[in-house]
């Protein structure tokens, strides 16, 4: 008899920890995503793809175009940035630009 209260304690207490461990989950997941580098903003999957697109215009290979900034991307915009500013320009150039300065102007 003991063995089985046991076994329920034991099951209750297991039930309320992955519980809670899923809720922690789900909750750390609907919170909006930090950056890792102090200073600058979190981007949003909508704005990452603006940006691969922006890049692929400019004659860039950001990878694909499924709004998440991974290294393809990254490199990609390091290569935009290494280059002088265009004289005139593009629409694709002033989606890079204000991606840029929206980077360094946020707290």
């Amino acid at each position: 008899m003991r063995r089985f209260r046991f076994a329920r304690l034991g099951i209750v207490i297991l039930t309320s920890m992955v519980t809670a461990v899923l809720l922690m989950g789900t909750a750390s997941a609907q919170e909006t995503k930090r950056s890792r580098i102090p200073g600058t903003i979190a981007t949003t999957p909508e704005h990452v793809r603006e940006l691969q697109q922006a890049l692929t215009k400019a004659g860039y290979d950001p990878g694909p175009v499924d709004g998440i900034m991974g290294p393809r991307t990254k490199a990609a915009l390091r290569k935009y940035m290494s280059v002088p500013p265009p004289q005139a320009p593009t629409q694709a150039d002033e989606v890079i630009r204000r991606f840029r300065t929206e980077r360094r102007e946020s707290p």
